[in-house]
């Protein structure tokens, strides 16, 4: 996959977007260009995975984006010499996915390696088995 460069669809710069989140935590109240940024920022992260149904991906990004409007006030800037708001971000958008993923993916049924417990319980003559 190509690096993104100025002009392309889904490019953030990093140092625009961080002062403008920093800005946005000052005022309290998100800025357009910010909520643009984390659309552009799900969509761009989510390339780098496969997805067998193009709804799970579209699940996943929303996902992505709701967590980063969720998580938005808990960027701190002052935790690194640097402030890379990007960086923050797109774990918070990968750990959207993840979350999003196992939601539509739960396990169900045993792998052959579960074992099952079984307590067998005489009754009026009669064998009867319970799983536990």
């Amino acid at each position: 996959m190509a690096r993104k460069k100025k002009g392309d669809v889904h490019y953030i710069n990093n140092k625009e977007f961080t002062q403008d989140i920093i800005e946005c935590k000052k005022t309290g109240e998100l800025s357009k260009y910010s909520i643009n940024c984390f659309i552009s920022l799900a969509n761009r992260a989510v390339d780098r995975l496969y997805f067998r149904d193009y709804r799970d991906r579209e699940d996943c990004i929303q996902s992505a984006i709701i967590d980063c409007l969720k998580y938005w006030k808990s960027f701190d800037e002052t935790r690194s010499a640097i402030p890379n708001a990007f960086s923050y971000f797109t774990q918070v958008c990968k750990n959207g996915y993840a979350k999003e993923w196992k939601k539509i993916h739960k396990k169900t049924g045993l792998d052959p390696e579960d074992t099952l417990e079984f307590i067998s319980l005489n009754m009026n003559g009669e064998n009867s088995v319970y799983s536990i």
